[in-house]
């Protein structure tokens, strides 16, 4: 793996032809952020591809990679549902750590978790991430599109040393990880970015990522591997999103926790 995995070119070169839309919304950041975020959008289909998903299914794994090494340490599936109910956006994801089973989400009101069969509560860790956790599959699986959604602030901060747009990308109270600040590297007259970073909450040093493997699943477009590299540009993480089902039929109860 090397820096050639700049891959969100892949569909057609269609995301290098593409330009900027107006701002989709009368802009609470910068203006140009909105019409970098609006023409990506429009490369998409625009929101009626997001409009699609109503609910998804799909296995996402964590790959943990030795950065000295270049080989992989372990990968760990998860297996991810999601939904737009009546109540707001509902996840559920299961996965195993050691022989440990747990299963936790949101049922688009209320965190649950319930670990070996057992239901948890507040300050137990899996209960705890349960909103996180369900925000986050339903965040990423969604871009473009959630950098529309309300409490999603963009802000134009000019040009890094090779000449690409930056939009930086923060959160209101409620609103995933608000702590987090995350930065798309936009090329001229490309619709689509070419890299992510992200500085967690407490951290002073910016992440990045970059994606490849994008696909298509009628219609719907996504990721299928999301790469972290460290400062020297070494993997050491990445995220596999596999057997992607488009709005399959489940159960709102299917959302509900013990």
């Amino acid at each position: 793996m090397t820096r050639k995995r700049l891959a969100l070119g892949a569909l057609g070169g269609l995301a290098a032809t593409v330009a900027w839309a107006a701002p989709a919304r009368p802009p609470d950041g910068d203006e140009l952020a909105h019409s970098l975020v609006a023409g990506w959008i429009e490369v998409l289909g625009g929101m009626e591809t997001y409009g699609k998903l109503t609910s998804a299914s799909f296995t996402l794994t964590t790959e943990m990679w030795d950065p000295e090494s270049g080989r992989l340490r372990r990968a760990r599936p998860r297996y991810v549902a999601i939904a737009r109910l009546e109540t707001g956006e509902a996840a559920r994801v299961e996965r195993w750590e050691g022989d440990d089973f747990i299963r936790h989400g949101f049922d688009g009101v209320a965190p649950w978790a319930v670990v070996n069969g057992a239901a948890a509560g507040p300050g137990d860790k899996d209960y705890d991430e349960a909103r996180y956790v369900a925000g986050d599959v339903f965040y990423w699986i969604g871009l473009p599109f959630k950098l529309e959604d309300p409490g999603v602030f963009l802000h134009y901060d000019g040009r890094d040393d090779e000449g690409r747009h930056l939009v930086r990308v923060t959160f209101g109270e409620g609103v995933g990880d608000h702590s987090d600040t995350w930065f798309y590297a936009f090329e001229e007259n490309r619709a689509m970015p070419v890299s992510i970073g992200y500085r967690e909450e407490g951290r002073e040093n910016v992440s990045r990522t970059y994606w490849e493997d994008i696909r298509e699943v009628d219609g719907y477009v996504f990721a299928g591997r999301r790469v972290h590299v460290d400062a020297e540009g070494r993997v050491r993480k990445v995220l596999v999103t596999t057997d992607f089902v488009l709005n399959p039929d489940i159960d709102p109860a299917f959302f509900k926790g013990p």
